[in-house]
């Protein structure tokens, strides 16, 4: 896994001198813009290179294949099919678009991998109060090597963080607008239509109901899913039941990585939430959710729950460092730190060297391969 590594250092370092610009500008009364901060502007290139010029990793080939095999502009509105709302249809009008105007399916890896990796970085810098610990989380969770193989999704989740904004002004009309709009690239990124719902204090009514309502289903697994599988084939959007019961569950190492945040969330509780904002109550329950998601895969589906979980965990990224930062003092936040450092880098190094070795399955353009082995 060098070249994952490599990106990996490589950001976290970024992420570091962008952190000091931004203590730097903040203690000399400067305007922090991410214009002014080269190092965040470097980040956001190299994530996008490493993810954009990729030919091969995950489900690329797929996008690949099918990026060639798509109909122009004029051959997909005249299939009235591709106009149902739960069949992606936003994600397939910009593929028909780009192909129209002669780009390649090279131009569709690279420009939605600006789009997310920007997203993404951005939104981390927003929320986050431990920005390079933050995008340590987006390596060693999973999380970016996930933009690197589901391009809908992440498309979709990369729109839905400008939602997020509008849910803590409580604007209600462009918060709905958006994950709207993210529901036409990626189906499932309408889940983000309960977040509303989570803006109380964790470990309260609302999250006991939701942990309720996951072992309701977890104890009546088939029957709940596949009456839900039912209702979303009535509505165009095709689920077999091949893809959900199909014998796969997530890893229980997965589980106990994705069972931190929320633990830590309860167990701290007393000291958390006293004066949390409304938006900080809504970043932990993502973290509640995501772990919701990835006990159902605990029973089938596990590719289903997985991607459900996804995206919600950006969340997680950006609260688990107010998580370990606020119930303690700075020497103990650090000691924290470094655990954290420690077990998730143990985990990543698992997942991608061990479990599965990255360097095989990714491939990118020669130029970049080349500098990338330097």
């Amino acid at each position: 896994m060098v070249k994952l590594l490599a990106i990996f250092l490589i950001a976290v370092f970024l992420a570091y001198q962008s952190e000091k610009y931004t203590r730097a500008a903040a203690a000399y009364g400067y305007t922090d813009s991410p214009r002014n901060d080269k190092a965040l502007i470097m980040l956001i290139i190299a994530l996008t290179l490493f993810a954009g010029l990729r030919t091969q990793y995950n489900d690329t080939t797929a996008y690949i294949n099918g990026f060639e095999n798509a109909p122009g502009l004029r051959e997909f509105f005249t299939d009235i099919s591709n106009l149902n709302p739960f069949t992606n249809p936003l994600f397939y009008l910009y593929q028909s678009f780009l192909k129209s105007i002669g780009c390649s399916a090279q131009m569709l890896i690279f420009t939605t991998a600006l789009f997310t990796q920007t997203c993404f970085i951005l939104f981390f810098k927003r929320y986050s109060s431990d920005f390079p610990f933050s995008v340590f989380i987006y390596f060693t969770l999973g999380t970016f090597c996930v933009s690197l193989a589901a391009v809908k999704q992440v498309a979709a989740m990369a729109m839905l963080t400008q939602a997020m904004p509008y849910l803590e002004k409580k604007n209600w009309k462009k918060f709905y607008l958006i994950v709207i709009i993210a529901g036409l690239v990626h189906t499932y990124a309408l889940t983000f239509a309960i977040l509303p719902f989570f803006a109380a204090r964790p470990w309260k009514s609302m999250t006991y109901l939701l942990l309720g309502g996951t072992v309701l289903v977890l104890y009546n697994f088939r029957e709940v899913i596949s009456g839900f599988m039912d209702e979303a084939n009535e509505l165009g959007k095709t689920l077999a039941d091949y893809e959900v019961f199909d014998g796969h569950t997530v890893n229980a190492l997965r589980i106990l990585v994705y069972l931190v945040p929320p633990l830590i969330s309860f167990v701290f509780r007393k000291w958390l939430y006293k004066d949390s904002s409304p938006m900080e109550n809504v970043l932990v329950h993502m973290s509640v959710i995501s772990l919701c998601f990835m006990l159902m895969g605990s029973q089938a589906g596990a590719n289903m729950f997985a991607r459900m979980a996804h995206y919600f965990e950006i969340g997680t990224i950006c609260i688990l460092p107010w998580l370990v930062q606020k119930p303690f003092v700075r020497d103990s936040y650090r000691v924290i730190v470094s655990v954290a450092v420690l077990c998730f880098g143990v985990f990543f190094i698992y997942a991608y060297g061990i479990n599965m070795n990255f360097d095989t399955e990714y491939r990118s353009l020669k130029i970049f391969e080349s500098m990338l082995e330097y």
